[in-house]
C-alpha cells in the first residue's frame, strides 16, 4: 500500500454532534498520514455527490463504514446517499468475495444488529466507549498503514532440496508496436507472477496509445462525414487497431486467472475517457470511446466465460458508468445502451453492432493468439457471455418486484424493452448449443447470476416461461421476415428447456 494510504469514510449525518465526531476521526488519520476522503472537506457546491461517492468508495483503498442505528436502518432499506453508498460496496464485494477492504467502525449500537447486512461477519472496529477513542484510533491507524501491534513471523524455506522458480523480472521491450508484441510481453509477465514487472508493461503502453487516438482522429476523422456503414466498420477497426496493444495486455491478465492481474476496471475506465478526446463534433466520432468499451468487455465477457470464470465477467458488466444528460445519471455497463450495441459510431443498430463483434475473429489477427484457432469457440463463448447478461437482466426484474410487468408485456402492441438486445440469439444452432455448454459446465457460478440478488432458483424458473415469450415477441418484430427466421425460432425452441438441464 502506498506511504499515504486513502481511505473514504462512509457515515449518515445524524446530527451535528456525529457529523462533528466523524469529522475529528478524519483529522486524526491525516494527522497520521493517512488521505481520509470526507464529505466535509472534499465535496463542494455543484460537484456531482453521486459521482463523488461512487469514485470515492471505488478509488479508495479502504473503506470507514460508520455505523450508527440510523446508518444501520438506512442501508438495510436502501434509503439516500447511504443506501447509494450500500449498493456501490455490494457490487465491489461481488466482484471481490472476502475483500477486507470494507472496515466497519461501530460508533453506535443499541440493538442486534451492529452494521448492515451487506458487511455480514466482518470485523469491526469499536468505537462506542469514547475513553476508548485514543487506543481504538491507534489500532486502526496501523490496520490502515499495514503495520499490526503483533507481527506475523516470516515464513522460513523448506529444510528440503527444491527447484526454486527464477522471479527476475522479464525484459519489458523498450517499444510495444504490435498487439501480438503485447501479448508476448504481457504473458510472460503473468507467468512469473511479476506485479512489479505488468505495472512496467502498462506504463510502457498506455500514454503512446491514447495520444496516437486523439491524434489520429484529429488529423483523419474530423475531416470527413460520417457515410456508409463499410466505412464506419472501418473506421472503428482502425480505432481497435491503435488501441489493440493495450486491450491484449488486459486480456492476457484474464486468461492468467490471477488475481493481480485480472481487475480490467482501470483500463475500462481509460477506453471511456480518453485523455485529450474531443467531446465536440459529428457523434459517430465522438462516441468512438463507446464503441471501444463495448468492444473491450464483450472480448472481456466473452474470454471470462471461456475460461471458467462467470463472476469475472459480471464483475466488470456490473460497473457504473455515467449516464449524462438522462432521468439516471448513472448505469451499470449491462444496461447502458451505448455499451451493449446500439452505438452512434456503428449505425446505432444493435444488429450492426453485433455483426461487427461476431466478424472480428476474421479481421483481428489478434484474436487467435488469445482464442486459438477455432472461431466458433470465440462466437459460442461471445453468445455464452450475453446469454448470462440476459439471464441477469431477468435476475434483476425479479429482484426488483417487478415480474408483472412480464407477463402484462407479452401481446402488447409494442415488444418489451430489453436493455441486453438479443441478438445472440442470431447465431447458427451449433454456435447456439455450444455457448449453452458453456454456462452448464458452470452452473454454480451461473446461478450466483441471481443468487447475489437474493433471487431463488425457482423464482428463475417460474418466470422463464414469460421470458421466452418476449423473446419471441422480440425476435419476431425484429427478424421475421429474415432468410435467418427459421435459425433463430429454432434457437427460442432449443432455450425454452433451458432451465431443465440447469440443476438449482
Amino acid at each position: 500500500m502506498a506511504d499515504n494510504p486513502k481511505v473514504f469514510i462512509s457515515y449518515s449525518h445524524d446530527s451535528p454532534e456525529h457529523k462533528q465526531w466523524v469529522s475529528e476521526l478524519a483529522a486524526q488519520l491525516r494527522r497520521n498520514g493517512i488521505d481520509a476522503i470526507l464529505d466535509q472537506w472534499d465535496l463542494g457546491l455543484g460537484d456531482d455527490v453521486t459521482r463523488f461517492m461512487e469514485r470515492g468508495i471505488v478509488d479508495a483503498d479502504r473503506v470507514l463504514v460508520i455505523c450508527t442505528d440510523k446508518y444501520v436502518s438506512k442501508a438495510n432499506a436502501d434509503e439516500g446517499g447511504v443506501g447509494y453508498e450500500r449498493m456501490i460496496v455490494n457490487s465491489e464485494l461481488v466482484q471481490n468475495l472476502g475483500t477486507d477492504k470494507f472496515i466497519p467502525i461501530i460508533r453506535q449500537a443499541s440493538g442486534k444488529e451492529k452494521t448492515p447486512t451487506f458487511l455480514g461477519t466482518r470485523v469491526y472496529a469499536d468505537f462506542r466507549n469514547d475513553n476508548q477513542f485514543d487506543a481504538e484510533c491507534e489500532k486502526l491507524i496501523r490496520e490502515l498503514h499495514e503495520m499490526p501491534i503483533i507481527e506475523k513471523p516470516p515464513l522460513g524455506k523448506s529444510p528440503f532440496p527444491s527447484v526454486e522458480l527464477d522471479t527476475q523480472l522479464v525484459d519489458i521491450p523498450e517499444q510495444v508496436e504490435s498487439a501480438s508484441e503485447a501479448y508476448r510481453a504481457s504473458v510472460k509477465v503473468a507467468s512469473m507472477g511479476s506485479a512489479l514487472g505488468w505495472r512496467q508493461l502498462i506504463k510502457q503502453v498506455r500514454p503512446s496509445i491514447f495520444t496516437s487516438l486523439v491524434q489520429w482522429r484529429q488529423n483523419e476523422l474530423d475531416k470527413q462525414r460520417p457515410a456508409n456503414k463499410e466505412q464506419l466498420v472501418q473506421v472503428v477497426d482502425k480505432a481497435v487497431e491503435i488501441v489493440s496493444p493495450l486491450m491484449v495486455v488486459a486480456l492476457a491478465g484474464v486468461e492468467s486467472g490471477k488475481e493481480e492481474f485480472r481487475n480490467q476496471k482501470s483500463l475500462f475506465d481509460d477506453l471511456l475517457n480518453v485523455p485529450g478526446w474531443n467531446s465536440s463534433g459529428y457523434t459517430t466520432w465522438v462516441g468512438i470511446p463507446d464503441a471501444l468499451g463495448y468492444i473491450y468487455h464483450s472480448l472481456h465477457g466473452n474470454l471470462s466465460l471461456n475460461t471458467n470464470q462467470l463472476n469475472l465477467a459480471l464483475s466488470l458488466a456490473r460497473v457504473k458508468v455515467p449516464n449524462i444528460g438522462y432521468k439516471k445519471e448513472s448505469l451499470y455497463v449491462w444496461e447502458k445502451s451505448s455499451l451493449i450495441g446500439w452505438m452512434d459510431s456503428l449505425g446505432s443498430n444493435c444488429t450492426e453492432g453485433w455483426n461487427y463483434l461476431s466478424d472480428a475473429f476474421e479481421r483481428w489477427d489478434w484474436l487467435s493468439l488469445i482464442f486459438g484457432n477455432d472461431s466458433k469457440e470465440y462466437q459460442a463463448s461471445l453468445v455464452a457471455y450475453y446469454m448470462a447478461l440476459n439471464v441477469h437482466e431477468l435476475a434483476v426484474i425479479i429482484a426488483s418486484g417487478q415480474q408483472e410487468k412480464l407477463s402484462k408485456s407479452y401481446g402488447a402492441s409494442y415488444p418489451f424493452e430489453f436493455d441486453v438486445p438479443l441478438t445472440f440469439m442470431t447465431e447458427n444452432q451449433d454456435i447456439f448449443q455450444r455457448a449453452q455448454t458453456f454456462l452448464l459446465r458452470n452452473s454454480e457460478a451461473f446461478t450466483e447470476l441471481w443468487t447475489i440478488l437474493n433471487v431463488t432458483h425457482e423464482q428463475m424458473q417460474n418466470s422463464w416461461k414469460n421470458w421466452i415469450h418476449l423473446f419471441e415477441s422480440w425476435l419476431g418484430n425484429v427478424y421475421k421476415n429474415t432468410p435467418m427466421w427459421d435459425v433463430y425460432h429454432y434457437n427460442i425452441v432449443h432455450h425454452k428447456n433451458f432451465f431443465e438441464k440447469l440443476q438449482p
